[in-house]
């Protein structure tokens, strides 16, 4: 059983060395003074543990010598650790100093009386003065850093709180195993109070280890519910950020959680500030200008600070390379990879959301300057479009002379190009005023067969000798809720949309309908058609389609646009049926104010049957025939 714990205590203090070992190499990699602290607690920590075993072992036949070595070691562990923590939060120069001296006395005063002198030497008060003087200076040095590591946890990324906690609770072991043998009497010599020992610095081993350094599958495990929340809150940035500003903050919101920083800044291409907090302008900047020198994360060291606690990730935005920078606070640990490939996977997100914020803000800009250019053109237009409106009239009434017959013809066309340039200038204002907010209805009830009546007798100069136009009714009132001028826009456009693509002429008919709680309006014509796969794109705002049987046709895209929109605003819709070469069917359907048997009921019955009313608009030059 003795030789068993022999061993146990050769292999805890052979791992205590290997500790300080690695943490030594990590201090070389870096050279800063904190990893140096902490380097020299962990070292002289395991070669105390060591020596230690080393003087039991050979029955101290290196006499007090290595005892002495042993004892200063120790001390030295627990004034390193105080230092270690006084990197993060500085030590008033009384508190170090005073610490120091109390250190140094209770070593001075332990190598004075022999405390590691060989074991048959009988105990005296004055070696138990100075033991207890040994352990409670050690703890005291150990016991503030413990404190401080465990208060500091709260509220840092799960990462870092498990970090400080396992630092914190690995020291706090071996203040309970040195308070129980310096304390503890005989007892604290027995065989199961030595095993006890050991499984206590077993325990803390693998604590201090990973305060150091955590394996990533521990790191994961750790983090694990922290990523879930990280997931919601990229899917909240990526789509929900209405601007860049915005955005960037909330991403150094994150950002900082994601390191347990204190200070964050995102700045773009330009070196325009996006986000700040917690950082000055001016060092932040500076920061940011490695960002523009490398292509990978760096760690760096801020003015006037000791230690690597910066992170400066390049941000690869569409416009150059922006910079996101991470400043360590008093209670942050190490930056190291792990932080840094967070940051970088993190930034690679940010990236891609102030992207799209960008293209976002540019499309608005484009979009708020088309609507300015509609509004500002469909104004101008208004006024000449008036006084040539104004001289055709009195021109055709002959106010200013008569017309010879090739006057008459020249006149004809100006007024149906006059009645095209109207309708564009329509378009343009509704268009405009659509976009920005501003086009109230002025809804009334009102019958829908008028409604396509005076959108016949608008677009029927456009029509040539070739086109017939034929309006279908029903014998009762089509009531409907809306504003009569922009259904009348509506059933316009669709009809002057007819009449341009049917560049051979036929015949384009209205036809009005009702279904019980719907009516219609729908526009035939046998012109060019529409193929399957572009009939998405006929209602996009100046979008077109362009093929060689409609090349001849001009126009601005902004037709069908409003139509749809102002078809919505009423709360209906327009639906399209069209094949190539076939001719196209667009139909607009709106809610009945009334339910068709509702108003059928309330209508007495006629004496005969009643037939559809069907009003055919001529050809100029040709009389005009009503069917009723």
């Amino acid at each position: 059983m003795i030789a068993a714990l022999h061993v146990v205590q050769a292999i805890v203090s052979l791992s205590f060395v290997a500790l300080g070992v690695f943490t030594v190499a990590d201090w070389l990699r870096h050279r800063d003074r904190s990893r140096g602290y902490l380097a020299l607690a962990f070292m002289t920590l395991g070669l105390t543990s060591a020596l230690g075993q080393l003087n039991t072992i050979s029955d101290y036949r290196f006499g007090p010598l290595l005892g002495d070595l042993t004892l200063i070691l120790f001390m030295t562990s627990g004034y390193s650790l105080l230092l270690f923590r006084g990197t993060f939060i500085s030590l008033s120069r009384r508190l170090r100093i005073g610490a120091l001296l109390l250190a140094v006395g209770a070593t001075l005063f332990a190598l004075a009386t022999m405390v590691a002198a060989a074991p048959s030497v009988e105990p005296t008060a004055l070696k138990s003065a100075a033991t207890v003087a040994l352990v409670v200076v050690w703890s005291g040095c150990v016991i503030e850093p413990i404190v401080r590591f465990w208060g500091a946890s709260r509220g840092r990324p799960a990462v870092q709180r498990a970090r400080l906690r396992a630092a914190a609770g690995g020291y706090a072991a071996i203040v309970v195993i040195l308070l129980v043998a310096g304390f503890g009497g005989s007892a604290a010599t027995s065989l199961l109070a030595q095993w006890v020992f050991e499984l206590i610095a077993v325990i803390a081993l693998p604590l201090l280890l990973v305060s150091f350094a955590p394996p990533r599958w521990l790191r994961r495990l750790w983090r694990q519910r922290e990523e879930d929340q990280l997931r919601e809150a990229i899917h909240e940035l990526v789509l929900f950020s209405p601007d860049r500003p915005t955005l960037a903050k909330r991403a150094a919101d994150w950002a900082l959680r994601l390191v347990g920083a204190d200070g964050v800044a995102i700045f773009d291409a330009s070196g325009e500030s996006l986000a700040l907090r917690g950082l000055g302008i001016e060092p932040a900047s500076q920061l940011a200008q490695h960002a523009h020198k490398h292509a990978q994360p760096q760690l760096l060291a801020t003015p006037g600070s000791n230690r690597e606690n910066a992170i400066v990730v390049p941000l690869p935005l569409d416009t150059g390379t922006g910079a996101m920078v991470v400043v360590s606070g008093p209670y942050t640990p190490f930056f190291g990879s792990d932080e840094v490939a967070r940051l970088r996977g993190y930034a690679a997100n940010i990236t891609a959301a102030l992207d799209r914020a960008r293209v976002t803000e540019r499309l608005a800009a484009l979009e708020k300057s088309k609507s300015q250019f509609l509004n500002l053109a469909s104004h101008e237009l208004r006024s000449p479009l008036g006084v040539i409106n104004g001289y055709l009239s009195m021109l055709e009434q002959g106010v200013l002379g008569q017309l010879t017959e090739s006057g008459v013809h020249a006149i004809e066309v100006l007024r149906a190009k006059a009645v095209e340039m109207n309708l564009l200038v329509a378009q343009m204002l509704d268009a405009a005023r659509l976009e920005e907010g501003r086009l109230a209805l002025q809804r009334d009830r009102l019958d829908l067969r008028d409604v396509a009546v005076e959108a016949l007798r608008v677009v029927q100069p456009l029509a040539s000798a070739k086109h017939t136009l034929a309006l279908e009714t029903p014998p009762r009132q089509v009531i409907v809720f809306g504003d009569v001028d922009r259904l009348t826009t509506i059933v316009s456009n669709l009809l002057e949309n007819a009449i341009k693509y049917s560049p051979e002429g036929g015949k384009v008919r209205c036809i009005v309908g009702a279904v019980e709680h719907t009516a219609s309006v729908s526009v035939v014509d046998n012109g060019v058609g529409v193929a399957s796969e572009d009939i998405p794109r006929l209602f996009n705002r100046f979008d077109r389609i362009r093929n060689r049987k409609t090349s001849h046709v001009a126009g601005t895209g902004l037709g069908l646009y409003l139509s749809r929109e102002l078809a919505r605003q009423h709360g209906g819709d327009i639906q399209v049926e069209s094949r190539p070469a076939a001719g196209s069917t667009f139909t607009l359907t709106l809610p009945l104010a009334v339910p068709l048997h509702e108003a059928i009921e309330n209508v007495s019955p006629p004496t005969e049957p009643a037939a559809p009313r069907l009003h055919v608009v001529p050809a100029e030059g040709e009389s005009e025939t009503r069917l009723a």
